[in-house]
């Protein structure tokens, strides 16, 4: 008996960590690849299952655990900061979730994004080149089959 409690414990974990969102966590203020030039690095890869909601936000949530990721943009004494992190509260109502911290003096929010579509959604928000460059390589196919047909 105690040897399937143990299992189905197990199995319990291992469901609630595959349900968990992963998300890239850093700040461009302590590390410049975290910008707008952001380099996908597995240091800034976070299980979200394991990140405990700021101190400033835990009065205001009614949801403890981690439900998307953010990505963040900010000024602080007029240099912009970027920040990406798990996100907690309503993914449809971001006002608590994307309030910065008030113990940030002189903070002016400038966006805040958030998703829940897959894990690392928090990347950069850079259109990828891959699909101008498919686009150009199928007009150059299409154009020699149409040569090679008359």
């Amino acid at each position: 008996m105690q040897r399937l409690m143990c299992i189905g414990a197990l199995l319990l974990s291992l469901a609630v960590n595959a349900i968990a969102i992963q998300c890239y966590s850093c700040e461009s203020v302590y590390n410049t690849n975290c910008g707008d030039d952001f380099d996908m690095e597995d240091d800034f890869k976070w299980d979200c299952s394991h990140v405990a909601p700021p101190r400033y936000l835990e009065n205001d949530l009614d949801i403890r655990n981690a439900t998307a990721c953010m990505k963040r943009a900010y000024k602080v004494s007029g240099m912009q900061r970027i920040e990406r992190s798990c996100f907690f509260g309503d993914v449809n109502d971001t006002v608590v979730g994307c309030q910065l911290d008030p113990t940030l003096d002189e903070a002016q929010a400038i966006s805040c994004h958030i998703c829940d579509n897959e894990d690392f959604c928090n990347h950069s928000n850079q259109p990828q080149a891959w699909p101008q460059y498919l686009v150009v390589i199928g007009f150059a196919l299409t154009a020699k089959l149409l040569i090679w047909l008359s």
